[in-house]
């Protein structure tokens, strides 16, 4: 799958009620290790990232229709970094999508916002995730042993980043 089918576009008001179902689907929950949200918290979520500054984007598939959300967050330009993170939605996932939606924002953070690094956090039981990632070029930096907390079970949480430096060599 190339870029070319998914669109990031602005994240609208009216994308919050989709927003809302896929953060209570119970891989979300899993996956990113919190509780269900009301719809007047996912409101406030949304509301928080944008007063926060960060970049909320919409992910389209080729046919405009809303898939996930993709973000920039803690922006931080006298350092040159921010850190990404994405959600697909439930049917959205394993479809090939989270590829060129991590690369178009990459992009946007190196080449638009002259980033200089893009971090994340994941936990190690999502292998999918990280081997995503690692395909995009983020690597380990660190693994924080039984730091997250789900469904009665500790979880080791990766750290990983990808250098503007590796990213423009990568796309040579």
């Amino acid at each position: 799958m190339d870029q070319s089918q998914v669109i990031l576009r602005a994240f609208e008001n009216e994308d919050i009620r989709e927003l809302h179902r896929w953060l209570n689907d119970p891989v979300s929950i899993a996956m990113v290790g919190r509780a269900p949200m009301t719809y007047e918290q996912t409101v406030k979520h949304v509301e928080k990232k944008r007063n926060n500054g960060d970049l909320v984007l919409a992910i389209e598939n080729e046919e405009h229709k809303l898939i996930g959300w993709i973000f920039l967050q803690n922006i931080e330009y006298e350092h040159g970094r921010a850190s990404i993170g994405i959600l697909l939605s439930p049917e959205g996932r394993g479809q090939g999508y989270g590829l060129p939606a991590m690369q178009q924002m990459v992009e946007i953070g190196f080449n638009q916002l002259r980033l200089n690094k893009i971090y994340l956090t994941t936990r190690a039981i999502n292998e999918q995730a990280v081997g995503l990632y690692k395909k995009i070029g983020f690597i380990i930096e660190g693994q924080l042993r039984k730091h997250a907390f789900s469904d009665g079970q500790y979880y080791d949480t990766y750290f990983m980043g990808l250098l503007a430096s590796e990213w423009n060599v990568k796309c040579l």
